[in-house]
């Protein structure tokens, strides 16, 4: 709950901050201010900020031949049908999300929706990268609506992005007036382009991802068959007195690491186990003790760990440790005691590298996982997180465009599903009168907009719960 806390705080005080500027700027510079504000279409509100043109309001689609506008329309032909699909879908993902809540022991494996909450769930550092994604995941879908409406004949009155507290969307307006008077099934086109465009987008991300490690050759990238390369390593951290960037980790404890699937295996496996223990004889004992008092738990000692047996705790020089037969406790050993460290201390963990040097690191393996970033990459050219960046974006590709079709979809109120469904019934229920029509359409928007609700607060109560 802290992080959150501290979430909710920094951005109190980034829109207090806005707030404030832009009152004393109205205020002091009144004229010039708001004349620029006003010729740049910029709107600063409570917790928004808006930027509204008119620039692209124009005919997409006058200067296409055509071939290119008989294509656009079987292609929106394809996305209505993909829409009212995606629409019933959206429904049923919803509902069984929720019921999986209520059945599962582990509800937040079932758990399809997700808030993401920057800092506190998103790494600091993939923040920039993930709110870009998803500006561009928006901007594509409004592109998308906008497309499909210049097909139609229907104009925009503007367009634009906006910023609503931490989070940047994208919109298009629409001449109401003349969309009203379409038919129903080139309503039912335009309303579905976003969520079609999403879709697409979110194919193409992946096709792209599994082209990317062809591409990465091409630029003159070498992937390492058999270890991960040490890309940077945080400063002020346990391990940034021993590794260096350019290292290559083949291994920690007797788990190989490969690449960083296996990198993060490994650490998860070792985080989830108890500690590894090590088989002590006594001759050994008599050489690698320490000689500080480090299991004091009012002390500490840069020159020993301490280990337990569970009847006796001595400090011991942990390089030296580190190269003993490992145990999984008492019984385990052939010759000697077993030891292992104290719970205070964590876990021991050696790290092999493609040269059988060998790091030690002391502690909980996420802050090993957090403090160095690898790769599966190696290159002399082009930087080196390339790959990890090309990577991140596609995967949010993927999955933001993913997660706004599925969520557009739902025939709710306020989302492009509330319009696809008005425009479906009016397609299949063209003979039933007006009324009925009308409240066919309110009960499911209504238990629609429950669903959605039950579920967005079902998942920030798991987010809280965990952080």
């Amino acid at each position: 709950m802290t992080q959150i806390y501290q979430l909710v705080l920094r951005v109190a005080l980034f829109w207090v901050s806005v707030n404030v500027v832009h009152v004393v700027l109205s205020r002091l510079l009144a004229h010039r201010y708001n004349f620029f504000l006003s010729r740049n279409g910029i709107f600063v509100k409570f917790v928004t900020i808006q930027w509204h043109t008119k620039r692209f309001n124009y005919s997409l689609v006058q200067e296409f031949n055509r071939t290119t506008v008989s294509f656009l329309k079987g292609w929106f032909i394809c996305g209505a049908y993909f829409g009212v699909v995606a629409m019933v879908m959206s429904v049923l993902i919803l509902a069984y999300t929720l019921a999986s809540t209520f059945v599962s022991s582990s509800s937040q494996e079932t758990q399809i929706m997700t808030p993401v909450i920057p800092g506190v769930n998103l790494p600091a550092n993939q923040v920039v990268p993930y709110l870009l994604t998803l500006l561009l995941s928006g901007v594509f879908h409004e592109f998308g609506h906008a497309l499909a409406a210049s097909l139609q004949g229907v104009s925009m009155y503007g367009s634009g992005i906006f910023l609503f507290l931490i989070y940047p969307a994208a919109f298009v307006e629409l001449n109401t007036e003349r969309l009203g008077k379409c038919r129903a099934t080139h309503r039912l086109r335009i309303f579905c382009a976003g969520v079609w465009h999403n879709v697409v987008m979110m194919v193409a991300g992946y096709a792209l991802w599994c082209l990317l490690p062809g591409f990465l050759v091409c630029l003159g990238f070498v992937r390492l068959p058999t270890s991960v390369l040490v890309r940077a390593v945080e400063p002020g951290s346990a391990m940034a007195s021993q590794i260096t960037y350019g290292s290559q980790i083949t291994a920690l404890n007797d788990c190989i690491v490969t690449n960083k699937e296996t990198w993060g295996g490994c650490l998860e496996r070792i985080a989830s186990n108890p500690p590894v223990g090590y088989c002590i004889t006594d001759h050994v004992m008599d050489h690698i003790q320490s000689g500080a008092d480090c299991c004091r738990k009012d002390t500490t000692s840069a020159k020993g760990v301490c280990f337990t047996s569970g009847v006796r705790d001595t400090c011991l020089v942990a390089r030296t440790v580190a190269k003993q037969a490992t145990c999984l406790g008492q019984g385990h050993c052939s010759s000697g005691t077993c030891y292992t460290p104290r719970s205070d201390e964590g876990h021991l963990l050696t790290m092999t590298d493609s040269k059988k040097d060998l790091y030690l690191f002391i502690g909980d393996p996420i802050h090993l996982y957090l403090s160095i970033d690898v790769s599966d990459y190696r290159s002399n050219i082009f930087w080196s997180g390339l790959p990890e960046a090309l990577e991140l974006f596609f995967v949010y590709i993927i999955s933001l465009s993913g997660a706004l079709a599925i969520f557009n979809a739902v025939p709710a109120f306020y989302l492009d599903g509330q319009h696809i469904l008005d425009s479906t019934i009016e397609v299949f229920l063209t003979n039933t009168r007006t009324e009925i029509r009308n409240k066919v359409s309110y009960v499911i928007q209504i238990f629609s907009t429950i669903l959605v609700a039950l579920n967005v607060i079902n998942a920030i109560f798991m987010v809280c719960r965990l952080y």
